[in-house]
């Protein structure tokens, strides 16, 4: 997905593989030369969802509000290969997420092909955009923005069968997508102070003031796991990261122990134990991983490629680890000794986002507490945070411009 610095390692692994031969086999013939849909993936905030699109090659498009019955949004595109999740095919369909009840795919004409999403109610498309990828090691996307209506105005907005894309505007920058999860919420208080102080508020505050922060410098895009208190479970944290498209996933949480003198913020990236842990999360959720939608691979370089994103994602979180933890300590926020530590943690386990989880400090703690209340106090660390961020898309900007 977004891990940009594994790429120079792949490269040298293919060429390796071109010279010796040794998992060498004929290239199938292919079937055109049309692009390649490789997923179609949603994700959301609140009442807001975002479907992307991914292809291997830029795609002109068009996109529609179809009123026959039900609420559609069709996305109409040049003649395409359908190769969802590796499986390529005529036609197709998928569940849904927010406002999307699901999804159906295929040819609609000699020249187009067509993805229809079945919408759970009415919703419009308040933004719709085209992303060209930063590196050879992401894909170009087609993002549609969903916000839920009244029937009315959908009806208002719908119009008849439009067939055919047209030509899309030049592609814009991306800018990197930061997730951020406030841990527990809703019925999961998480750890509670005793003076009634809950998990479940401090990371939310947490997290809504590092979103505002986040959107000041205007290098980033933000999105949130939960905003209100609401419980999420604890696998569809990472999955939406990954729907959304993230390039760096932070869990915030509120440690606690029993000794009401120990304080400070800790950082928290994948242990070893926790990476024999990924495989099966990988099942359990149908994470596909982008090396491993090209069917005419063989199997085993395929799982060769999968270990060397899933390397590389280790080391991003643990070098982002670092210079957070650091990050920390200078903006004036207490941390524990041994800072950087690491756990097998479910929120940590995506194999290709970067991901992190924050103590922030001691619930149990009286100092700690108050400082999490505090709008200002707490601004210090979450200040700290912005910079830890922009110290590493600042170090991964130097280290594409290098090669």
């Amino acid at each position: 997905m977004r891990v940009r610095a594994w790429l120079l390692t792949l490269m040298t692994f293919l060429g390796l593989v071109m010279m010796t031969g040794s998992v060498a086999q004929a290239a199938p013939p292919a079937a055109s030369q049309a692009g390649r849909v490789l997923s179609v993936r949603m994700g959301g905030e609140g009442k807001a969802t975002r479907v992307i699109v991914e292809s291997d090659t830029p795609l002109s498009y068009h996109v529609f509000l179809l009123s026959a019955g039900s609420y559609r949004v069709v996305l109409d595109l040049p003649r395409v290969r359908w190769s969802l999740n590796g499986l390529t095919s005529e036609a197709g369909s998928g569940k849904g997420s927010g406002a999307v009840a699901g999804y159906r795919y295929a040819h609609n004409t000699a020249t187009t092909s067509r993805l229809v999403l079945d919408l759970s109610g009415p919703a419009i498309v308040a933004r719709d955009f085209a992303l060209a990828p930063k590196t050879s090691a992401e894909r170009h996307k087609i993002v549609l923005d969903l916000e839920p209506t009244t029937a009315a105005q959908f009806s208002q907005e719908a119009v008849g069968d439009m067939s055919g894309p047209k030509p899309v505007a030049e592609q814009t920058s991306r800018k990197p997508l930061i997730v951020v999860d406030a841990g527990h919420g809703g019925k999961d208080p998480g750890s509670t102070s005793k003076t009634g102080l809950k998990e479940k508020d401090l990371t939310l505050a947490a997290a809504l003031a590092l979103r505002d922060e986040l959107m000041k410098t205007d290098r980033y895009d933000v999105a949130l796991t939960r905003s209100t208190d609401i419980f999420i479970e604890l696998e569809d944290r990472p999955t939406k990261a990954r729907n959304l498209g993230a390039d760096l996933f932070i869990s915030l949480h509120a440690d606690a122990g029993p000794k009401p003198e120990t304080r400070g913020a800790s950082v928290y990236t994948l242990s070893p134990e926790g990476e024999k842990r990924i495989d099966g999360a990988r099942k359990q959720n149908d994470w596909i991983l982008d090396v491993e939608v090209d069917s005419g691979r063989p199997e085993m370089v395929n799982q060769i490629l999968a270990d060397l994103v899933q390397r590389e994602t280790k080391n991003q979180s643990a070098r982002f680890g670092e210079i957070l933890a650091t990050k920390a300590g200078e903006a004036g926020w207490p941390t524990l000794q041994n800072t950087h530590r690491k756990k097998s943690l479910y929120v940590l386990l995506s194999p290709d986002v970067p991901a992190v989880l924050l103590e922030m400090g001691f619930i149990t703690n009286a100092d700690d507490a108050a400082a999490m209340v505090s709008e200002a106090k707490r601004l210090k660390l979450v200040r700290g945070v912005v910079g830890a961020i922009d110290a590493f898309f600042d170090d991964q900007t130097k280290l594409m411009a290098g090669r």
